[in-house]
């Protein structure tokens, strides 16, 4: 698994309200950079164990790397492009649901999580109950004792000072944790508006027979032409005018159903990135509102809070099911050729109004994000090393 994606700056903008845009509020002391994310992510969950914390994080980056290649070989013009590929990348583009910034902000969780779990609260407490009794065992009026006693009491504040930083460490961790959680769910949101956006303009597309009138006049228009150069050729016979007239009605009629079921198996995808983005954005804005009714928790109620928002971050990149049925092209006429041109010009035409809505969307945002198909990739950000980032206990405190 590669996590060449897990790279972004977080502080160049103050603002940026595109889908997946720049991330802010966080604390840049506390994320780490590519490199130390993507070491986590490769290591083991626990000593011993062969699940690797990135393991949940495989079948999304896998449908990054799908959607970077397809855009390389859109760019560059290859034309064994699949059009079934075409459909599917080009939808999940134009949704931004396949997200570099959402693999990160996953994979950041995950990092922070588990930084949350291994604060350490019990030896601490477990030390200072144990001098506490030790100390009642002594004689502050023997000059043993009192020598015992005022290095317990030393020890003793030292531990408590150290729990001290343990709960602000913790409400630090937490509150960022909240912060991603949030910030996903907000883009979720949006996404499932992109996504209503698009199946009505695909619906009115379809119910308006535009663009079936369009590749149907254009197919109409090139016969005509044909038989114009054939007429200048020696004429043409009232038996070809005939078959020429049954091929393009029955060619029309093929348009009109690649159209229409094309448009269905589209707007079926869309559907299900709408679906999935709005559940998963209830659970998690169900889990936040938990989350900040809670108040003062305990280490264990925040691990296990926050655990349960992991899952929902997990079912989110690991749990979905897109697929797309696309309709095979057939003809009854010997013109099949002219069905895949037509459905390439078709799917430009959609993926150009479907577009003209995202680039509407960032239009009326300020720092809005223009985004090509083939952007696949964050660029690597100059955030200091885990070395360069205070450590220790000025960093806990």
């Amino acid at each position: 698994m590669k996590y060449s994606t897990f790279t972004k700056d977080d502080n160049t903008m103050t603002t940026d309200r595109s889908i997946f845009g720049l991330r802010f509020g966080s604390n840049p002391e506390l994320n780490p950079a590519g490199e130390e994310l993507q070491a986590f992510l490769r290591n083991t969950k626990k000593p011993g164990s062969r699940e690797a914390h990135g393991k949940d994080l495989v079948r999304y980056s896998e449908l990054l790397d799908g959607l970077a290649a397809f855009g390389d070989r859109l760019r560059s013009g290859a034309d064994s492009l699949d059009t079934r590929q075409k459909m599917f990348y080009g939808v999940l583009d134009q949704s931004r649901f396949v997200s570099p910034a959402l693999m990160l902000a996953v994979g950041q969780y995950k990092y922070h999580l588990h930084n949350l779990a291994a604060l350490d609260f019990k030896k601490p407490d477990a030390f200072i109950k144990t001098a506490e009794e030790e100390g009642k065992k002594l004689n502050p009026k023997k000059k043993d004792d009192a020598a015992k006693l005022a290095r317990f009491q030393g020890m003793v504040e030292e531990r408590k000072g150290a729990l001290v930083g343990l709960k602000k460490r913790q409400r630090i961790l937490a509150d960022e944790l909240l912060q991603i959680a949030g910030y996903v769910r907000d883009n979720l949101a949006q996404i499932a508006k992109l996504c209503k956006a698009s199946i009505v303009i695909l619906v009115e597309v379809q119910v308006s027979g535009t663009m079936e009138a369009r590749l149907i006049k254009g197919m109409t228009e090139d016969f005509k032409a044909q038989l114009k150069a054939a007429r200048a050729n020696g004429g043409v016979t009232q038996e070809r005018l005939d078959a020429v007239r049954k091929d393009v009605a029955a060619l029309s009629r093929e348009i009109s159903s690649l159209v229409r079921d094309d448009v269905y198996s589209i707007t079926r995808l869309y559907e299900a990135i709408h679906d999935h983005a709005s559940e998963a954005a209830n659970r998690i804005d169900a889990l936040v509102t938990e989350a900040k009714k809670a108040g003062n928790r305990s280490h264990e109620d925040d691990v296990a809070l926050f655990s349960k928002h992991e899952q929902a971050l997990l079912g989110l990149v690991s749990d979905y099911h897109f697929e797309l049925h696309s309709t095979a092209l057939r003809s009854e006429t010997a013109y099949e050729h002219i069905l895949p041109g037509k459905r390439k010009e078709m799917l430009e035409h959609f993926f150009d109004l479907l577009n003209r809505e995202r680039r509407a969307r960032s239009d009326r945002r300020t720092g809005g994000e223009r985004r090509k198909f083939n952007e696949a990739h964050i660029i690597a950000s100059n955030r200091r090393t885990g070395k360069e980032r205070r450590s220790g206990r000025s960093r806990r405190g």
